[in-house]
């Protein structure tokens, strides 16, 4: 689905939204490095104590690697990549809502988001957050968090650029396609209800993860400083007031049973209103919000002891009741809107990364046996997490080459739907695509100088103002 009305009839998918985070732009691999810098920091502070008497600054205490972040991305954005174009290969009901819920799912990204920056942006089992992440000025942290992502955004704008204009050209002339490209080359097109999915359409959750990037810095030292009672009603708060915005959208538009990821639009009574409710930056850093308390949640667990054995720490516990969630409204066992479904679907994605969180670190018995976490840590997943960020940027608009009637029928003279078995080989192409991309760009020394030479320029430029 494109929001712009004038395209409703040109796209042979349903509502596309997505997934993600601020774990796009510091993966665990990054934060693997981070941490065994970090470990070299130390060892030469601990020499230096033995041979100096003069007193030494304050050690950093490392933050354990979590491999099964990066497989948990894959899964999220494998199952948002499917749900966006499954109705190009299946017209079975029950396959398009079982796989259709990406409106729900997406939530768990900006939770994942929040957790990761909390993460790498606090303290371990202390009440505080890290300063020098926020140095030299809060400003600066958000231009770094941004382009982790900015570029391999920008270059797939670029990229693809002739199949977005086929389209928005087509429909809405030469003027608007320019202030539309402002929009998305700018990241704020998610300000926009009815244009939020300009373009690239699943990079609105990019325009809306940007201004929770701008609040972060001032809202993470303050999340720091809790106690785990502090950070409990803190949650509880927080997951109030994204059910209250769900809630108000369902009760006003009488779509308490609606199940918007197979609605048609023009079925909808107000979709500029579900638009606005699921698009939404502010009501999206709520989402970011929760992930940052879950994970100082479990940060602070060396100073505030809780029960490992209680069966509420298993991750399988809130795994299943996930997927029941997901299984019981495709098969219309549950009778919910997308909006409530996401507002359950978020606090229980919360609860799971937690919950592997504690697994994985773990030092009892359990830890060295089978788990959920061992699993998510297996080598061939954690590499389909390293390249989920290209699988997430790419796979619309190679989408589009396909299944877009204005673009396949410009580019081939037929749409892909005709031809239901191409859809594993479209999975196929994401999926090359998405590994030449991450060996060939993101992992070239080039773009990475040119990156963190532009990024020190707008922090220069953000002091100097």
């Amino acid at each position: 689905n494109n929001n712009n009305n004038n395209n409703n009839n040109n796209i042979h998918t349903i509502n596309t939204t997505t997934h993600s985070t601020s774990f796009f732009d510091v993966s665990t691999s990054s934060m693997q490095q981070q941490n065994r810098r970090r470990g070299r920091m130390s060892s030469k502070t601990n020499a230096a104590a033995s041979s100096d008497t003069k007193p030494q600054k304050k050690v950093t205490e490392s933050k354990p690697r979590l491999p099964a972040m990066d497989s948990m991305r894959f899964f999220l954005i494998g199952y948002i990549a499917i749900g966006h174009f499954i109705a190009c290969a299946t017209r079975d009901p029950l396959l398009l809502k079982m796989l259709s819920q990406v409106n729900v799912v997406v939530g768990a990204f900006f939770v994942l988001s929040g957790y990761v920056a909390a993460y790498t942006a606090s303290e371990l089992n202390k009440y505080e957050h890290t300063e020098k992440r926020f140095l030299p000025t809060k400003v600066a942290y958000t231009i770094q968090r941004v382009m982790g992502y900015y570029p391999l955004y920008f270059a797939t704008q670029i990229l693809f650029m002739p199949v977005f204009l086929i389209a928005d050209v087509t429909y809405n002339g030469w003027a608007k396609s320019a202030l539309h490209a402002g929009l998305t080359f700018s990241l704020s097109q998610a300000w926009f209800p009815s244009h939020a999915e300009l373009w690239n359409a699943p990079t609105w959750f990019l325009s809306a993860l940007t201004f929770a990037f701008v609040v972060l810095p001032y809202a993470l030292p303050s999340i720091a400083k809790l106690k785990r009672k502090g950070l409990q009603r803190l949650f509880v708060k927080l997951i109030l007031l994204t059910c209250l915005v769900k809630f108000a959208y369902c009760y006003d538009v009488s779509g308490f049973a609606f199940f918007e990821g197979t609605m048609p639009p023009k079925t909808h009574p107000s979709w500029m209103f579900w638009n606005s409710v699921r698009f939404s930056p502010l009501f999206s850093t709520i989402d970011v919000l929760i992930g940052a308390v879950s994970a100082r949640l479990v940060m602070i667990d060396g100073v505030e002891k809780v029960n490992f054995d209680s069966v509420l720490q298993k991750p399988v516990i809130p795994l299943l009741l996930m997927i029941g969630l997901i299984v019981g409204r495709g098969y219309s066992i549950v009778s919910m809107s997308d909006a409530i479904a996401r507002s359950i679907f978020v606090p229980l994605f919360a609860w799971f990364t937690m919950n592997i969180h504690r697994e994985t670190v773990s030092s009892s018995p359990r830890a060295s046996q089978f788990s959920i976490s061992s699993v998510l840590s297996w080598k061939p997943l954690t590499y389909l997490g390293a390249i989920s960020f290209p699988i997430y940027i790419l796979h619309g608009p190679i989408g589009q080459i396909f299944y877009k009637r204005v673009v396949a029928n410009k580019i081939f003279g037929f749409v892909f739907t005709s031809k239901p078995e191409f859809f594993p080989v479209w999975i196929g192409i994401v999926l090359v695509s998405a590994a030449i991309v991450n060996e060939v760009f993101l992992k070239n020394k080039k773009v990475q100088e040119l990156s963190k030479n532009v990024s020190n320029s707008l922090v220069s430029l953000s002091i100097s103002e």
